[in-house]
C-alpha cells in the first residue's frame, strides 16, 4: 500500500534536519497564500454551482488517480518536480507584484490588467500546492498533478466570472430553448419581464404558465463542468492543441446543449406536476447535471485508451 510505503519513508526522515527545514521552507511559503486560499474557498463555499463543480473536478481526478498504478520515487524531498513547481510559484508571483507595483491595483475584476493580474496569482498559488503534493509523494505523479494543477487554474479563475456571465449564458439558453420548442412544432412565448418591483427577468411562456429562466438555469455550472472535463483529460493525455481545443468545444457544446435540454424538459413536465414541482425540479437539473458529466467522460476518455493501446 502506498500510505505504508509513505508512512514507512517518513520514519527515516524524521530525524534529518534538511527534512524539517524543507518541510518549513514549503509550509511557511504555501501559508503566504493564506488570504487568497480563503477568498477562493468562501467563494466556491457560497456558491453551490460551483461547489458542485469542485466536487465533479475532484471526483474525475480520483478516477484517473484509480486508473494509475501510483507509486513512490524521490518521496518527501525536495525533488525535481517540487523544484520546478516552486520556481513556476515564485516567477508568477514575482510577476503578480511587479506590474502590481507599476500599474496599481483597480477595483474591477473585468479589467483586462487586474485580470492578468489575478491569472498570475492565482496560477502561483496553484503551483504552491503542486510542489507540495510533489514533496509529499515524489516525482511518480508528475501526470496526474500537472493536469490536475492545470485544470484547477481553470476552475478558480472561471468562478470569479461566473457573476459576469449570467446574463449572457440566460440569454442564450433562452434562445435556444424557444428554438428547441419550434423545431418541436410547440408555440412558446419568450419576453424580459420588466417589473419596477423586482429584479429584470427573462420569461418562457408556455401552455398559459410562466417558466423564469433565473441565474440558476443559465447553464454556467454544467458548462463548467464540461471545460473542466475537456481540459482534464486532453492534458492528461497529453492531447496536441487542435485535440485539445475540439476536446473542450466539444464537451462545452454538450454542456450547454443539455443544460437547454434540461430548461425544455422542466417546462414540458411542469404542467403534471406543479405540486411537486420543486423536487422535480431538482430531479431532472441533477439527472441532466450528471449526464453531461458522463457523456462527456465516455467520449473524451476513449482518447486516453487509444494512447494506452
Amino acid at each position: 500500500m502506498i500510505l505504508n510505503a509513505l508512512y514507512a519513508s517518513l520514519r527515516e526522515k524524521l530525524n534529518t534536519a534538511s527534512f524539517w527545514l524543507e518541510c518549513f521552507i514549503l509550509f511557511i511559503f504555501t501559508l503566504s497564500f493564506a488570504p487568497l486560499f480563503t477568498w477562493y474557498a468562501q467563494n466556491t463555499a457560497h456558491e453551490v454551482r460551483l461547489l458542485h463543480s469542485f466536487i465533479t473536478l475532484a471526483i474525475a481526478v480520483i478516477i484517473l488517480i484509480h486508473e494509475e498504478t501510483i507509486s513512490l520515487k524521490n518521496e518527501l524531498k525536495l525533488n525535481k518536480h517540487c523544484k520546478n513547481c516552486l520556481l513556476i510559484s515564485l516567477s508568477l508571483l514575482a510577476f503578480y507584484f511587479i506590474t502590481n507595483y507599476f500599474f496599481g491595483a483597480e477595483v474591477a475584476i473585468l479589467n483586462p490588467l487586474e485580470f492578468i493580474k489575478l491569472i498570475f496569482l492565482t496560477a502561483s498559488f496553484t503551483f504552491a500546492i503542486a510542489s507540495l503534493i510533489f514533496f509529499a509523494f515524489g516525482t511518480a505523479v508528475s501526470k496526474i498533478t500537472y493536469s490536475s494543477t492545470i485544470t484547477l487554474i481553470i476552475f478558480l479563475l472561471f468562478s470569479v466570472l461566473m457573476g459576469f456571465s449570467d446574463w449572457p449564458l440566460r440569454t442564450l439558453a433562452l434562445s435556444w430553448s424557444v428554438q428547441f420548442f419550434d423545431l418541436m412544432g410547440l408555440s412558446v412565448n419568450s419576453y424580459l419581464l420588466n417589473d419596477v418591483y423586482s429584479s429584470p427577468a427573462l420569461i418562457i411562456e408556455y401552455s398559459g404558465q410562466r417558466f423564469n429562466v433565473a441565474s440558476e438555469c443559465n447553464g454556467f455550472g454544467i458548462i463548467l463542468n464540461g471545460l473542466l472535463i475537456g481540459s482534464l483529460l486532453s492534458v492528461y493525455s497529453k492531447q496536441g492543441f487542435i485535440n485539445t481545443i475540439c476536446n473542450i468545444a466539444a464537451a462545452l457544446f454538450i454542456g450547454f446543449t443539455l443544460n437547454v435540454l434540461r430548461i425544455v424538459s422542466i417546462i414540458l413536465i411542469a404542467p403534471y406536476s406543479m405540486n411537486v414541482y420543486d423536487l422535480v425540479h431538482e430531479l431532472i437539473g441533477t439527472t441532466y447535471y450528471w449526464g453531461a458529466f458522463i457523456l462527456t467522460w465516455h467520449l473524451l476518455y476513449g482518447s486516453i485508451l487509444k494512447k494506452k493501446i
